[in-house]
């Protein structure tokens, strides 16, 4: 009994029942349906609503019920663009009207230090692709306020400073946590991080990749590693 392995090779032979299959295979990956115009404007118009309708009923149906049943208040026309944002811990979770929430977010809200930790999100806030907020006591965002892609946001150390510690496998303790306000129209640019005790004024703007470890003023540009002052504001800008 000749065996498939056998065909296989006296068809790349040129001999053999299966002597014509590679001729074949290759007419049928060349093979192309005519173009009908009206099939195509057809197929275009499904894809595009099928595109905007399946993130829309995801969103009904899974996404938004999951996210109020964890958090403690989600107000009224959120949007979501992609999955539930990926939550650890029992902290509080409060979110305002108008909220729209990118995809592939993490947020850690509460560690083995504490249990009260909060995430408050005001109402109209722009929170971008990737964000990540780390938080053992509290994060308050304002209203308004737009947050980039990839921000980072913590409000404590996430390891011990002290490399005892760390070698130890001790974690932070609360007091090493202080929390971080982003006042209400602020604009956080692309990969900023926002680190522990820090307070964002009303209407500032904090550059994109930049590392801010201490108070920005309401209405200034901050950037930079770490971020300072760059200028004031005005109403013209």
């Amino acid at each position: 009994m000749v065996s498939w392995e056998q065909l296989v090779a006296d068809g790349r032979r040129g001999k053999g029942p299966l002597r014509h299959a590679r001729r074949m295979l290759h007419a049928m990956r060349s093979a192309r349906l005519p173009v009908i115009p009206a099939v195509g404007t057809l197929l275009s118009a499904e894809r595009s609503v099928r595109q905007r309708l399946w993130p829309l009923f995801l969103q009904f149906i899974y996404r938004e019920p999951m996210l109020r049943h964890r958090a403690d208040r989600v107000g009224r026309q959120l949007l979501m663009e992609g999955p539930m944002p990926l939550i650890y811990g029992d902290g509080r979770i409060a979110i305002g009207d108008g909220v729209t929430i990118g995809g592939n977010n993490t947020w850690v809200v509460g560690l083995k230090v504490s249990r009260d930790a909060e995430f408050v999100i005001g109402n109209h806030v722009h929170i971008g692709f990737a964000n990540g907020f780390n938080i053992a006591r509290s994060v308050h965002i304002g209203d308004h306020s737009i947050l980039a892609s990839w921000v980072e946001v913590f409000d404590n150390p996430t390891h011990p400073l002290d490399p005892d510690r760390r070698l130890r496998g001790d974690s932070i303790t609360l007091e090493e946590a202080r929390p971080v306000v982003i006042g209400s129209n602020v604009w956080v640019g692309t990969a900023a991080m926002i680190m522990r005790g820090v307070t964002i004024g009303d209407g500032a703007v904090v550059g994109a990749g930049s590392i801010v470890t201490r108070d920005i003023p309401a209405r200034t540009l901050a950037a930079g590693n770490p971020a300072r002052v760059l200028r004031e504001l005005k109403p013209a800008d």
